[in-house]
């Protein structure tokens, strides 16, 4: 706001009356420069203010008085440059219809939260990277378009059913966009799981950090930085030792099983094959003349396709089956006959957990020496190998686990009588090949 100059008057100006009152006594400088004084009593004190300007002092000595009228605080009176600076501001949010004091809150806000960041600085960086320049999609629509995606690739459907489980409940408690999920909400709810081992969360956690991956791909969250599932704790897992059988105890095994349970038995044991994924397997999976067992993606619990090895004794214990179709396993609940088969064969303890595959790896690894190849056959990576599957074996005894073979009359004569009236299967003649 631009002023008048006015001339400076000669005598005395006074401002105001009584306890009020304000003079401004002018005078030249022996300098020939023209100098305005303010004095005024407040608080028993004579208190004094110097201007060049007269207009610039009788501006202040009128706030002052009023001031002092109003009996108020000691306070800083606004200067023309003040109302100048004051006028400006108004200007600048008026085309925003927010109020001036308004205004500035909000800029002490932003910058008590961020400090060394400008406001301008925060919001072009959230103009570039906010949740509003991505897609408005939620926790549990990626989630079902996830695992929708999975059914699509041909997963297996165990694998589906998992996801699925796992990432309804997890979009059930973190809910709203996905974009704005934090790190601290993952934590939170994986901490939150406290009936689950750390094994357990841990396999939750890559369900998730698998469906963030999958929004990031669709640009449902930025795509050039690590999503909040991958930046989320691990569990430590407890390092527990493996359990494997012995060849005397595998030997016992075998023929204390009954003809529903024995294919699943020696797979496991002899091709080191998931007990899931031999769920899934079918009798023309095992290609007898090929000396493998293929493991079709869809069948696997790696979505990878792999070839496992069909031994010798394998293909004898297995060789009543030769000719059959269909299923390999029947039994839903395996879990219960492989218990009743440790109970009756009499090993200590009962059935040992995984131990079949633990077993193959360990003794398959005393075999050949060669840990990569037996990683490609158990579907596993040579670390895994090394951190959970692997118990130190002899070379002679990997020699006798994989000699073990069923007895001269194989199958036993009661299995024929109980495959003819189920209907089983049919036994055939044992055709070896070339």
């Amino acid at each position: 706001m631009e002023t008048k100059s006015r001339r400076q008057p000669k005598g005395t100006v006074i401002i105001g009356k009584g306890a009020a009152s304000v003079k401004i006594y002018p005078f030249t400088r022996k300098n020939g420069y023209k100098q305005n004084n303010i004095c005024w009593y407040e608080g028993g004190r004579r208190r004094t203010r110097c201007f060049s300007d007269f207009a610039e002092a009788q501006l202040i000595a009128q706030q002052i008085s009023v001031r002092l009228s109003n009996k108020q605080a000691t306070g800083r009176e606004a200067t023309h440059r003040d109302i100048e600076i004051l006028q400006h501001c108004e200007e600048l949010v008026r085309p925003f219809g927010v109020a001036l004091v308004a205004a500035v809150e909000e800029w002490a806000a932003a910058r008590k939260s961020a400090p060394d960041i400008s406001l301008s600085d925060a919001v072009r960086f959230y103009a570039t990277n906010g949740p509003d320049r991505f897609p408005n999609r939620s926790t549990a629509q990626v989630a079902n378009e996830f695992v929708t995606s999975l059914e699509r690739k041909g997963v297996s459907d165990s694998y589906v059913s998992c996801a699925r489980g796992h990432l309804d409940k997890f979009a059930a408690k973190v809910t709203g966009r996905i974009s704005e999920v934090t790190v601290a909400d993952i934590n939170g709810y994986l901490s939150g799981l406290k009936h689950l081992s750390p094994v357990s969360k841990n396999g939750i956690r890559r369900n998730i950090v698998t469906m963030f991956s999958f929004a990031k791909k669709h640009g449902y969250i930025h795509p050039d930085r690590k999503t909040a599932a991958e930046q989320s704790e691990k569990f430590k897992e407890d390092e527990s030792e493996i359990s494997i059988f012995t060849p005397d105890e595998m030997q016992k095994i075998l023929l204390a099983a009954n003809h529903r349970i024995l294919p699943l038995i020696a797979i496991g044991a002899f091709a080191g094959i998931r007990s899931a994924e031999i769920h899934r397997l079918d009798w023309e999976d095992i290609k007898w003349d090929r000396g493998h067992i293929e493991i079709a993606g869809r069948k696997a619990k790696t979505a990878a396709r792999r070839l496992a090895p069909l031994t010798e004794n394998l293909k004898a214990w297995l060789a009543p089956w030769r000719e059959a179709t269909g299923p390999i396993v029947k039994i839903s609940d395996y879990s219960g006959a492989l218990n009743d088969t440790a109970i009756k064969a009499q090993i200590p303890g009962g059935w040992r957990q995984n131990a079949l595959r633990h077993s193959f790896i360990s003794y398959r690894v005393a075999e050949t020496g060669d840990v990569p190849r037996t990683a490609l056959e158990a579907g596993n990576s040579p670390k895994m190998i090394f951190r959970h599957y692997r118990q130190v074996v002899t070379e002679d005894e990997a020699k006798e686990w994989f000699a073990i073979m069923p007895p001269e009359v194989w199958p036993p004569a009661d299995w024929r009588l109980a495959i003819r009236s189920k209907a089983r299967f049919v036994i055939r003649p044992k055709i070896h090949s070339k």
